[in-house]
């Protein structure tokens, strides 16, 4: 996905600052088999597992072999992985929140560009975090401007934020209908 993407440009920038140890990727094999002819990582992770030969077969050519894993396991492991230190988390939905789990269990950082991950999981999530001393750093656009202008802050000295919405299912809706939206069609 495109956080993944931009996460890949970062290192790819900055290789003094950063390696890549493992990744994951839904279903999209030629791309995450071009990211590993050029990252290089010691594990990778196909979530959908009827893709994992598709992948095999993409890098049979190249000169350097991960190993490879699937589905949700699979990714569960790139979270987890020994040598990670900060897992960067963007799959979409609820799907992403175990992998999350997994890797805040395991004592990583988290880059975390899933909201879903702390809308439906914040509760026990933030407590996780805590525990194991992990820090959860927002990686999507708005959550990050914001949390760095805070910075630095004292506590206390910010009242309230307002966040305007840019898009999502109710944009263009009229106003005057925006009273009859049920939590099931905010979830479609």
């Amino acid at each position: 996905g495109s956080i993944g993407t931009q996460t890949l440009d970062i290192v790819a920038e900055n290789p003094d600052k950063f390696r890549v140890v493992a990744l994951a990727a839904g279903s999209n094999v030629t791309l995450l088999a071009d990211q590993v002819k050029t990252f290089r990582p010691q594990l990778v992770a196909v979530r959908n597992e009827s893709l994992i030969n598709e992948l095999k077969d993409a890098l049979a050519d190249a000169d350097y072999k991960p190993e490879i894993v699937a589905g949700e396991q699979g990714v569960i492991e790139v979270a987890r992985h020994p040598d990670c230190v900060t897992a960067v988390t963007g799959i979409v939905g609820c799907a992403g929140l175990k992998p999350t789990v997994a890797a805040i269990e395991a004592g990583k950082d988290i880059a975390l560009a899933n909201k879903e991950t702390l809308i439906a999981g914040g509760p026990f999530v933030l407590p996780l975090a805590h525990k194991h001393k992990v820090k959860i750093l927002p990686a999507d656009s708005e959550h990050s401007a914001i949390f760095q202008c805070i910075q630095g802050l004292p506590e206390g000295a910010l009242r309230r934020i307002i966040l305007t919405a840019s898009g999502g299912a109710f944009r263009d809706l009229p106003v005057d209908k925006l009273k009859e939206v049920k939590v099931a069609d905010a979830l479609k």
